[in-house]
């Protein structure tokens, strides 16, 4: 593994590449060191690094401005920020790392420690045990690739399953496309859904995803399951005409399936958007706000189209052990769903930790790693089985005893 050190303290620099040298495999890996963000931008192209270790603030070009540079780059490396700046900018840019799609493992507060670095490292070599993506280089997808993935049964729908906090039992279901490229393995759906909003296929995602829900059916037993769509797919009146062509055909589809609306997609034309929704509603299908919070018409969204359930965004939910900003939004968000008489669902449940505070919070349902991750139609009843018991087991030695409120369907 290629490692770059960035820093401009000599001292520190020498520090940290001493402890670095500690922990590594000298035949397999290798340490470099530039001493400011322009310096490190050369290095990157020159030696490819999968690890960096970026200071913040450095002369000629500090850390926030390289990270922004690395971002443009399609760096798809692990990056360990290395600081003694305060949390509050330190947590700036970490939001900022992650809207940019860039793969941070931690911070390490100045001075370092050899324990935190070595769990750091670990991090680095085993991908598994992190959020960094598989695919070692930027990926290139062209029209052709999308548009013949769709001919090929590369384009596969997962399922996350959704839960209520309050009983354990499984309540519903979220559809998210999983694209198995026969040279590249899973890519992730970042890397290819604005791709496909943009040559008009976002339509034909959906209405694959629909009948691979509809083939299934008894997979879910009777739970519904929520369908990504964007502003752009639900004011389309051909996508509208061909659902409810097969809500004809299939009279029960309503309680199978329902669609989640990105929140920051923006409508372009609130009256198609009402007569898409209207048109829906007509036929029994309920409409939910995905990612709440994270565009800029949150509340005139909710004022425009009839929602039943809310979904509170990753960010602001994983955030809420160490942002007390995080944790108000989320209970805002919660006291806001409650007074409109809407669901509440958290995504990006990941610990017990986050599972105790939102049920003790009032949130309704929840999906993430925690409960599960996305899986193949085919593995769900297995994850049933095992939910059942372990449910059973949380509720068993949780310390809120209010277990028995019974959960609206989505």
């Amino acid at each position: 593994m290629n490692i770059l050190l960035i820093e401009d303290h000599d001292f520190q620099r020498q520090v940290l590449a001493t402890q670095l040298a500690h922990l590594i495999d000298p035949n397999r890996d290798h340490i470099y060191c530039a001493a400011n963000g322009i310096d490190a931008l050369a290095a990157v192209k020159t030696y490819q690094p999968q690890l960096l270790l970026c200071d913040l603030n450095m002369p000629q070009m500090d850390g926030i401005s390289f990270l922004g540079h690395l971002a443009d780059q399609q760096f798809s490396g692990a990056i360990i920020i290395t600081s003694a700046l305060n949390a509050d900018i330190l947590n700036s840019v970490n939001k900022m790392c992650v809207n940019y799609g860039l793969n941070v493992l931690g911070t390490l507060i100045k001075p370092t420690h050899l324990e935190q670095l070595k769990q750091l490292l670990t991090l680095a070599k085993n991908p598994k045990l992190s959020n960094i993506s598989t695919l070692s280089t930027p990926l290139d997808i062209k029209d052709k690739d999308l548009i013949d993935a769709f001919n090929t049964d590369y384009l596969i729908p997962y399922y996350q399953p959704i839960v209520s906090l309050k009983t354990g039992e499984w309540i519903a279901n979220e559809a998210l496309i999983r694209f198995i490229h026969p040279d590249h393995g899973i890519v992730p759906a970042i890397k290819f859904i604005k791709h496909l909003e943009d040559i008009g296929k976002d339509s034909q995602l959906a209405l694959l995803i629909i009948n691979h829900i509809i083939s299934h059916q008894d997979i879910f037993c009777g739970r519904k399951v929520a369908v990504n769509i964007s502003a752009q797919t639900l004011v389309n009146r051909n996508f509208i005409n061909s659902v409810l062509a097969l809500h004809h055909q299939y009279p029960q589809m309503h309680h199978w399936l329902y669609f989640e609306l990105t929140e920051s997609d923006i409508f372009e034309s609130a009256g198609m958007a009402l007569e898409a929704a209207a048109r829906l509603g007509m036929h029994g299908f309920n409409l939910s706000i995905d990612d709440f919070g994270t565009g800029y018409s949150s509340l005139k969204q909710l004022d425009i189209l009839p929602f039943k359930s809310l979904k509170l965004d990753i960010g602001f939910v994983q955030a809420m052990p160490t942002s007390n900003t995080a944790k108000v939004i989320i209970e805002t968000c919660l006291l806001l769903a409650q007074r409109l008489n809407l669901i509440t669902i958290a995504e990006g449940v990941e610990d017990i930790t986050l599972w105790l505070k939102l049920r003790k919070m009032g949130c309704e349902l929840a999906q993430g790693y925690f409960i599960s991750p996305p899986l193949p139609f085919n593995q769900i009843p297995i994850w049933h089985a095992q939910w059942q018991q372990r449910s059973q087991h949380l509720l068993n030695n949780s310390s809120d005893n209010d277990i028995t409120i019974e959960t609206q369907p989505v």
